[in-house]
């Protein structure tokens, strides 16, 4: 394949850039709410069981 024969549709990927966008901006306040309305050891401890699911 060409680098000429490669179509790239520029509205989708601003309408796919703009969703992205979207859905990090609910996921850091989904964070900030979760993080404010549960204890630092509750969401700590599952922290450390996801990340030790990773390591392992």
């Amino acid at each position: 394949m060409k680098v000429e024969e490669i179509k790239v549709d520029l509205e989708e990927l601003k309408r796919f850039k703009k969703k992205n966008a979207e859905e990090r901006l609910k996921f850091i306040d989904y964070w900030a709410d979760y993080v404010k309305t549960h204890s630092d050891k509750e969401w700590s401890r599952q922290q450390d069981t996801v990340i030790n699911s990773q390591i392992e």
